[in-house]
């Protein structure tokens, strides 16, 4: 740091001490971190939250995916495109991506700071690798961040030797290009926390008396002829617009308490940066529920008492979608299922369901002493809670002491069809909605993304309890695929390559799925599934599987089997030649105090390659859920092409988050880093070993605090 800068920054600091305005300055910087302008700060986002930032400045447009599994990680993953570099000979067209993670240490004390460690770009081309270690500071009127910064951290000013080299002198150098770098998508290991390092600082305040504006200002450790930097190799322009006039960068940042951020700031003495974030954590609804108050009618249906019960029972549930299968009074005690429509959380349906019981038994002048409540899926008893009738309007009945005396039992699954009252179900039983198609097809160096927009008509027509059919049919509206031209380089079955093509002729009416579906227990805990059909966009055929799920524990094991052939790429009824068996046994494990869910599978690919994959998510009782996953085949790194091995992440994101009402629905989005051939999957439907939630003893217990919600 240079003499004028140090003077500078030391004096704007003490003033800035002596000013005490609270600041909430957790927002996410250029680059997708919580930090200020392009340096990272300790801290991070609430857990279960998902950001977008897009930034554009006169050499670059960045655009970023965030997310924060857990309250001491973020996780990042962005696409890059200079607009000074060369891709090939033109000017203007290279794009690069990589991922990002940040692991944060918040000590309890209030007199130590967050400490944070983080990976930048630590995988790839390296445009961006970097890594650092930095702490911030929460003085209550500003935060103050201060680190060690290596690899494209480093510039022209606080240069300082590695001072992890203590550890091994072989730390003080560090390697031009990794070594895993022509293997594409492997972790620059060989590359971090290595040679000269760099100080970084900076602070946030609040601007007195407007609300939600913050002033950041940051010290510029960058060397833009490296930092960004340098593609395919530098144009002209390059020498114009990267040149580093200041070594501080400073900006106000338009904060809002949820949902993001606006950020406009001055960098490197001569450049407007524009940084926009947006997006929501699910920790908590974002709309809140309405309580739960259920009218209870009372009805004369001119039967005797136990029947009249029944009807009154039946018609109070299914008003508030928790349709009644069957129900038996058995001397002092009602056993009844539902199957309930807009909740997944087991506590939430069968404790109002109990609820409801509880009322429409008082109108009908019966007393129970404990009400159980199966919940059916698919024609099957997934579980039980019995609850004592004299705790279900107990609000002083602490959540332990309900749990302890209320009973979770594992059902026979189709023990239900011997109850007493059983009402007539209407089969078929016809489900639709139509919603918006949106076709998206990303990362392409002519142009970052090609879209379509069209409409889709989703259909389940639920035959019995066990069998349904479902389709999705698309109308295409408008789309620009064409303007991409389609140029295959697989060296192996082109299964997900030809994705394009798809895409380009299925430009009209298409069809997503259009499938029989059939799922039945084989015993208690045991399940299988037959489909067979238009199972997804790309391939028909005959999908079973079979799994089981065992009631006291938290492993479950599944076998599919798949024989499959290639559709048309017009998306209508016609097939290819291209035909393969598919085979994989699953093995899924949930740990329910971090909510890690683990899920490895070794079996036979669509491109007949042999190998596993690894899923690591966390799944939240919510519904919420975010995830990477990687695939190791017996095909080596130069026939699988680009990226080396198949990778990516996804996102669940339930509408409870966003409704004032209950749903079990969910939209999920996923990216992989490079669409290839190796390593893929047959998309499958009600896939088994992702089904059958609150089926077992730790996914029921960990919802007690849904009780009457």
């Amino acid at each position: 740091m240079n003499k004028c800068w140090g003077n500078y920054f030391s004096s704007i600091t003490l003033m800035l001490l002596l000013i005490c305005i609270p600041a909430k300055t957790d927002n996410y910087n250029s680059l997708g971190q919580v930090g200020l302008i392009n340096t990272p700060s300790a801290e991070v986002f609430d857990e279960q939250s998902i950001f977008f930032t897009l930034t554009k400045n006169e050499f670059y447009k960045l655009g970023t995916i965030t997310a924060t599994p857990f309250n001491w990680m973020e996780a990042s993953y962005f696409y890059y495109r200079p607009d000074d570099l060369y891709w090939g000979s033109a000017v203007g067209l290279f794009l690069d991506k990589g991922f990002n993670v940040k692991f944060s240490y918040d000590p309890e004390s209030i007199y130590l700071p967050t400490v944070a460690v983080g990976l930048d770009d630590f995988a790839g081309t390296g445009n961006f690798t970097k890594e650092y270690i930095v702490a911030s500071y929460d003085f209550n009127n500003f935060k103050f961040n201060l680190g060690l910064g290596w690899g494209k951290f480093v510039g022209d000013t606080n240069i300082i030797n590695d001072p992890l080299s203590f550890i091994s002198e072989g730390l003080n150098e560090r390697p031009t290009v990794s070594e895993n770098y022509e293997q594409g998508g492997n972790p620059s290991y060989d590359k971090w926390f290595r040679g000269d390092a760099t100080i970084f600082s900076g602070f946030s305040i609040k601007i007195p008396k407007i609300k939600n504006l913050v002033f950041k200002i940051e010290n510029n450790p960058f060397d833009y002829y490296s930092f960004a930097c340098c593609g395919e190799g530098l144009s002209s322009k390059s020498f114009e617009i990267r040149n580093k006039k200041s070594n501080y960068n400073f900006g106000l940042s338009y904060q809002t308490e949820r949902f993001g951020n606006i950020d406009l700031s001055y960098i490197k003495g001569d450049t407007l940066n524009l940084s926009i974030s947006f997006g929501f954590s699910s920790k908590k609804s974002i709309r809140k529920k309405d309580k739960f108050k259920p009218d209870i009618v009372d009805n004369n249906f001119n039967q005797d008492q136990k029947n009249e019960f029944y009807y009154d029972l039946l018609q109070n549930l299914n008003a508030n979608k928790l349709y009644l299968q069957t129900a038996t009074i058995s001397e002092n005690d009602i056993s009844l299922t539902i199957d309930s429509e807009e909740h997944i959380n087991p506590i939430t349906y069968s404790s109002r369901a109990a609820f409801i019981t509880n009322e429409v038994a008082k109108k009908n002048n019966f007393t129970f002493r404990k009400i159980d409540v199966g919940q059916i899926t698919r024609g099957i008893e997934i579980n039980n809670v019995s609850f004592r009738s004299n705790d279900i309007n107990n609000e002083k009945l602490v959540q332990v002491l309900l749990k302890k005396r209320s009973e979770i039992t594992n059902p026979d699954p189709i023990g239900f069809k011997s109850d007493d009252f059983k009402p007539n179900i209407p089969f078929p039983i016809i489900i639709y909605n139509i919603e918006p198609d949106f076709r998206i097809h990303l990362g392409s160096p002519q142009r970052f993304g090609y879209t379509g927009l069209g409409a889709k008509l989703n259909t389940e027509i639920q035959l019995n309890r066990n069998v349904a059919i479902s389709s999705s049919i698309g109308q295409g509206f408008t789309d620009n695929f064409n303007d991409k031209p389609h140029t295959p380089t697989s060296a192996m079955e082109e299964v997900r390559t030809e994705i394009l093509l798809y895409l380009q002729e299925s430009d009209d009416l298409y069809i997503k799925n259009m499938f029989v579906d059939g799922i039945w227990p084989l015993r208690k805990k045991v399940y299988t599934r037959v489909s067979f059909g238009y199972l997804e966009e790309m391939f028909a055929g005959v999908s079973t599987e079979i799994l089981y799920k065992p009631f006291t524990s938290n492993l479950a094991v599944s076998y599919e089997l798949n024989l499959v052939k290639k559709r048309d790429y017009d998306g209508r009824f016609d097939l290819l030649e291209y035909e393969t068996i598919t085979s994989h046994l699953n093995i899924a494990y949930y740990h329910p105090s971090s909510n890690i869910l683990t899920k490895w599978s070794y079996g036979k690919y669509l491109a007949k390659d042999r190998g596993y994959t690894l899923d690591l998510s966390r799944k939240m009782p919510s519904g919420w859920q975010a995830g990477i996953y990687f695939s190791r085949t017996n095909v080596s790194a130069e026939v699988f092409g680009e990226g080396s091995f198949d990778k990516g992440f996804y996102f669940k994101i339930p509408y409870n988050v966003f409704s004032k009402n209950n749903s079990k629905r969910s939209t999920s989005f996923g990216l992989k880093t490079m669409t290839r051939d190796g390593g893929a999957k047959l998309l499958i439907q009600n896939r088994l070993i992702d089904s059958f939630y609150g089926s077992t003893l730790t996914e029921i217990n960990e919802n007690w605090d849904g009780f009457l919600k």
